[in-house]
This record gives C-alpha cells, sequence and structure tokens, in this order.
C-alpha cells in the first residue's frame, strides 16, 4: 500500500506542467522529497491497522462466544430432546397399560351384566313359583276348610245317632272316612304341595289311578341319571328346573366358569334339593 502510494505522488509530480525539479535538482532530490512524502504519510497509518486488527480480533472473540452459546443450547435442546422422548415412551406405557386395564374392565362389565340377567331370570322364575305355590297353598286351606266342616257334620251326625240308638251305620261310615284324612303339609315347595293335596283328599273319592300318579316322582327322583347331555335349546336354568337343583350347584359340580354350555356337553347331575327347600329359594 505505501508503494502505491508513492508510485501515485512520483506519477502526480511527473504530470504537472511546469514542474522541472526533476532537472533541476536531479534525481536524488525527488527522492529524498518521495521518502519525505512517504515517512510523513506513513505516521498516520499505523493505528488504522492496529484499530482494523482490534476489530477482526473482537469479531472472532464475538463469534467464538456465540458458537460456545450455539453449541451450549444445541446441548440444551438435546437433552431436552431426550427427556421428551423418555415422556413419550412412559405416556405410551401408560397408555397401553390403561388400554389394558380398559379392556379388563369392559370383560367385568359383560361378565356382570351376563350374570344380572341370569339372577333377573331366576327372580321372575321365583316370583312365578311362589305365586303358584300360594295358590296351592290358598286351595288347600280352602280343602281343608272343607274336611273341618265335613268333620263337624259328621260329629253331629254321630251324636245324634248316639242320642236316637241308629249309629252303628253312621259309625261305620264315620270311622271309615276321618281315617282317610291326613294331616295337611302346608310346605312351600312344589312337589310337597302337590302330595299334600293329594293326601288331604278322602280315599273313597279318589281313584286308584290318582293313587299311582301321586307315587311317580318318587320314583323318578329314584331313576334320575348321574350326568346327562346338552340337548338343543336345554340352558343351565332349564336342567336345574328339570332335575330340582340350582344353577350354582351345576356350575359348581361341573367346574364352569360361567353358565355357557355347548351342545353335546356332558353334564354331571348334582343331589337334588332337600324338600324343604325349593330349588328357587336355595338359589337365591
Amino acid at each position: 500500500m505505501l508503494s502505491m502510494r508513492i508510485r501515485s505522488v512520483h506519477n502526480l509530480l511527473a504530470s504537472v506542467s511546469g514542474f522541472t525539479c526533476r532537472r533541476r535538482l536531479g534525481a536524488g532530490a525527488v527522492w529524498f522529497l518521495l521518502g519525505g512524502i512517504s515517512l510523513a504519510g506513513c505516521g498516520p497509518l499505523e493505528p488504522i491497522v492496529e484499530q482494523e486488527v482490534s476489530d477482526l480480533q473482537l469479531t472472532v472473540d464475538t463469534l467464538k462466544t456465540s458458537l460456545r452459546d450455539s453449541q451450549r443450547m444445541i446441548a440444551e435442546l438435546r437433552s431436552e430432546l431426550e427427556s421428551r422422548r423418555q415422556e413419550l415412551a412412559d405416556s405410551q406405557i401408560a397408555r397401553a397399560q390403561m388400554e389394558g386395564r380398559i379392556r379388563e374392565a369392559e370383560r367385568r362389565l359383560t361378565e356382570a351384566r351376563h350374570i344380572i340377567d341370569l339372577q333377573r331370570e331366576e327372580l321372575t322364575s321365583s316370583r312365578t313359583e311362589r305365586q303358584r305355590v300360594s295358590q296351592a297353598g290358598t286351595a288347600l286351606q280352602n280343602q281343608l276348610k272343607q274336611l273341618q266342616k265335613q268333620l263337624a257334620k259328621m260329629g253331629k251326625q254321630f251324636e245324634r245317632g248316639g242320642e236316637t240308638g241308629a249309629a252303628p251305620a253312621s259309625l261305620s261310615s264315620a270311622t271309615t272316612r276321618p281315617s282317610a284324612v291326613r294331616p295337611v303339609n302346608m310346605d312351600t315347595s312344589p312337589h310337597n304341595a302337590e302330595t299334600s293335596r293329594a293326601d288331604v283328599i278322602p280315599t273313597e273319592t279318589l281313584p286308584s289311578d290318582a293313587i299311582i300318579d301321586s307315587r311317580e316322582p318318587l320314583s323318578a327322583e329314584a331313576a334320575r341319571p348321574a350326568s346327562l347331555s346338552v340337548k338343543p335349546g336345554d340352558t343351565l336354568w332349564s336342567i336345574a328346573q328339570r332335575f330340582r337343583v340350582t344353577v350354582q350347584q351345576l356350575m359348581v359340580a361341573n367346574e364352569l366358569a360361567d353358565s355357557r354350555i355347548l351342545i353335546g356337553q356332558a353334564l354331571r347331575l348334582p343331589s337334588p334339593v332337600a324338600s324343604g327347600t325349593s330349588p328357587l329359594d336355595k338359589a337365591e
């Protein structure tokens, strides 16, 4: 840069019209003048160069600081990204667990609804059975009242016959009729209600076929099979009603988790319910 300034000054002096210092003073004077000018011009150049160098150094330091800040920010962003990924993985695991719990709750809800439906069916059947038993009890009470009236009438006839001396004929009929009357069992089970109704009616009004029919349920229970095969349309409820057991007894005897059965499936039959209770009451 200094040499370029010297050359420009030399060219300027050479181009000036009427300037003849080169001829008069000679080459040494010209070079001396140029050297002085160059020394005078180089004086203020050094502070300018040092200022540019300091500016460049400041710029470099600023860039280094910015680079360190950017690297630190990148490291923080990476750590935050890793933490977000970990949170996402944890949330996915929690979501999978929650979905599993929801499926399990839905399955239990379905089973509970199925059990509630079965209990409603059993409740409806038990109500129907109780109504039938209450009607049968009312009929038995009416028959008992009629028998009591007949006994009172027969007692009056017997007393009158004893007073008039004509007791032998009425005595024989009176002794045959009360002997045919048996105590009434007011059990609420359907089987005992039927047998009680058959026992209350005098034997002279019952044919022999009716007496045989009243004993047929006992022989049917004695010949009850130990197991059976499920047929189309069979349910645990219908099988329990048929063989006088409860649904719970059938499920326990066959180790069933629920009340679903398949056609052709072999089921073991437990012992029948005691005569004092109906299968509906025991199921409740």
